[in-house]
């Protein structure tokens, strides 16, 4: 938390640990008051000898999250991965930069819908590609990817859990603390929250502005009784663009 007092504390930062550091760096830099605090964490799935199979045949490799990268990399060798290289978001490329010195493909448009746009994915018949993932997500990319031709495997490097917290007691404390907006970068943190809150406090959710990162997340939202006025949309989920987008809401605030 920011050295303010609690009444001048606007948003609440929903990043899942060891993805918040740099934004939440950033926002102490510019000097605007938030919350943080993360719904889930995530843990390290082991890979089996399939797993590893798989990585060193594939004809090319997706990674959809910086997770997804740092899990596989505390337990492969990186000498296996030998395929072109995607990335769904330009913070998960560059982890994957970081790690194997190679080129990673990765969309402008930082989503499932704009990877599957890449050209290189295009003419992908008879392509065994595998994706590197979580548990559960989105099953968009191996859709359509099959429809064009492909043969695709997932390999599961991590998984997210939602931490134990006491919903009760973290909504007062928002509440008192006069958050009047919540970042959530993900559909998991969004239904979350609804979870985690009791359905007596639904309406104080419904009534907080809200920061999300997809067309997708907007309509789970609106799903959930926030009205469509209350959402900004960040261009995606990187640190740039949320800032951008909080940033604009704290001129509102002012």
């Amino acid at each position: 938390m920011t050295e303010q007092t609690a009444h001048s504390i606007p948003f609440l930062i929903t990043r899942p640990a060891g993805k918040a550091d740099n934004l939440l760096a950033t926002l102490d830099e510019s000097g605007i008051a938030y919350l943080y605090q993360p719904l889930i964490t995530t843990a390290q799935v082991s890979l089996k000898a399939q797993d590893q199979q798989l990585l060193q045949q594939a004809d090319m490799l997706i990674f959809v999250s910086v997770s997804a990268v740092n899990s596989l990399q505390s337990q492969c060798d990186a000498a296996l991965l030998q395929a072109p290289l995607f990335a769904v978001g330009q913070t998960t490329a560059s982890a994957l930069q970081r790690w194997l010195a190679r080129d990673v493909a990765v969309p402008v448009d930082q989503r499932s819908e704009g990877l599957l746009q890449l050209p290189q994915l295009q003419q992908v018949a008879g392509k065994q590609i595998v994706v590197v993932r979580g548990n559960a997500g989105r099953e968009l990319i191996k859709q359509n990817l099959v429809a064009r031709g492909a043969s695709v495997r997932y390999v599961q490097s991590y998984k997210r859990l939602p931490l134990p917290l006491d919903g009760a007691l973290l909504c007062q404390q928002w509440q008192l603390a006069g958050i009047r907006c919540i970042v959530a970068t993900s559909n998991e943190i969004l239904q979350q929250l609804f979870s985690l809150v009791s359905s007596a406090h639904h309406h104080w959710l419904q009534q907080c502005d809200w920061i999300l990162v997809s067309p997708r997340m907007q309509d789970s939202a609106v799903a959930l009784g926030i009205a469509a006025e209350r959402i900004t949309l960040a261009d995606n989920a990187n640190d740039s663009a949320l800032l951008a987008a909080i940033s604009q809401l704290k001129r509102k605030y002012q």
